[in-house]
């Protein structure tokens, strides 16, 4: 052999062994962004697929992974690496039985975006979609002796796949360090993907450390289920920042919403079930450390900081909601406001502070007598009943000293529960040097 072809022989093998194939799983479709895109379509079963930092993973349509508690399998993403979707209707879904392993850090998270680098914008792509066995409410088995015994599912948005179960400590894999941007592509009218959709998600399964960024529809929604989450940035979400339905009895702690003066509705818009006000499990998660700031008041759009719903319950401690256009804190429904006062299935506000231009809105909704509502339940009387809740006139907090006495701060007494940090700060971050949101985080806006 001449010393030439020896030599293109040997420079065609060094750069094919430095741009490895796409793996068997996937198709190579050239490059986005100057990285080789690797193409992921369809349903994966029986697979374990593990990505690559050094490739670009691009979604083509719906893509599964497993097969609804058949042909169960993962799909690990490490950190620095990028999921793309380049239509509305790529999106990804774990489905019942599977698990995802995305596992960034606060130096290289996992990051699903639009194939898109400029002039970006919401609803680019689709969404993360992840479905688990974790019981949700609706179906009306409560009212039915015989089918007490059986369990609820539903069929998730835009045709995501069958959700719920009766396994709350249910196994979905692990989110650490990850965001989702620029999704939420609206399938049909009033049918929007949201950036992350947790349906019937379990306790067992991890999240910490996610941020969804210009979402078109919600930020996060939790359709029932148990799932915990831990340090949430919700940024620029042009509908409900944080959403629940279908009896959520998870809990939450650091949350942060940043609506964006061109698009936001509700920070929280909370729900148990639309028809069906009081079906079991009813909705009640355990909220901690929020800071929720508004579009305000000068803004062309904007909703309620916290709208409590449609016979949901929840307990909401250590919290700061200032700027909303419509107001800082409402309760809508009859069977919400009936359950209210209970402590042991209503609703529990303490150590929050509220700070808008209207704090606490009265509405005229009257119940299923004719009788005005808010001349039986006077929110605002049960809001400051309540203890360390405060209301201020100055929605930028100038001189304004929360007062610490909530169980889960740190008054020398174990917070209710074990997945709560023990806190003795007010919101969701302490201070500036102890901002968990840098380095992995995103703020443009296009």
């Amino acid at each position: 052999m001449n010393k030439l072809l020896l030599s293109i022989l040997l420079t065609f093998g060094l750069s094919s062994a430095a741009q490895a194939a796409c793996p068997s799983f996937s198709k190579k479709i050239g490059n986005i962004q100057g990285v080789e895109a690797c193409q992921l379509s369809g349903k994966y079963t029986d697979s374990n697929l593990v990505l690559s930092s050094d490739k670009v993973w691009v979604l083509k349509g719906g893509v599964f992974i497993g097969d609804d508690n058949k042909k169960n399998s993962t799909i690990t993403i490490p950190a620095g690496t990028k999921v793309v979707g380049q239509t509305g209707a790529d999106f990804l879904v774990i489905t019942r039985g599977s698990k995802i392993f995305a596992q960034g850090t606060s130096e290289a998270p996992v990051v699903f975006t639009t194939a898109k680098t400029k002039n970006r914008n919401r609803g680019e792509w689709g969404g993360l979609i992840i479905n688990g066995n974790a019981p949700i409410n609706g179906c009306g088995l409560e009212d039915d002796a015989k089918k007490s015994d059986r369990f609820c599912t539903a069929e998730g948005e835009g045709s995501t796949g069958v959700y719920g179960g009766n396994n709350p400590e249910d196994n979905s894999g692990v989110l650490k360090y990850v965001r989702v941007e620029f999704a939420g592509f609206e399938i049909t009218p009033d049918n929007e993907l949201n950036g992350i959709a947790f349906q019937g998600v379990g306790s067992e399964t991890e999240v910490d450390y996610i941020q969804v960024h210009m979402n078109a529809d919600d930020g996060v929604e939790f359709f029932g289920g148990t799932v915990n989450v831990k340090h949430v940035l919700l940024t620029g979400n042009k509908d409900d920042s944080m959403d629940w339905t279908a009896g959520w009895v998870g809990k939450a702690q650091f949350v942060i919403v940043d609506q964006y003066d061109d698009q936001g509705n509700n920070g929280i818009e909370a729900d148990n079930k639309g028809s069906k006000m009081n079906s079991i499990p009813r909705s009640r998660p355990i909220l901690s450390n929020l800071t929720f700031l508004g579009t305000s008041a000068e803004g062309p759009k904007g909703g309620e900081g916290i709208l409590l719903r449609k016979g949901t319950a929840a307990e909401i401690y250590n919290t700061i909601v200032t700027g909303f256009k419509r107001s800082c804190f409402d309760i809508d429904n009859a069977e919400t406001f009936n359950n209210a006062n209970n402590v042991e299935t209503g609703i529990i506000m303490e150590n929050v502070f509220l700070g808008c231009d209207k704090d606490i809105k009265m509405n005229d909704e009257k119940d299923k007598d004719g009788n005005k509502i808010s001349d039986l339940f006077d929110i605002s009387k049960w809001f400051s009943a309540q203890a360390g809740n405060q209301v201020a006139i100055d929605p930028m907090l100038n001189s304004w000293v929360p007062k610490m006495n909530s169980p889960l701060l740190n008054s020398g007494e174990a917070p209710l529960d074990i997945f709560f940090d023990e806190v003795n700060f007010i919101g969701a971050v302490k201070d500036s040097s102890s901002d968990w949101t840098k380095g992995w985080t995103i703020n443009v806006k296009n």
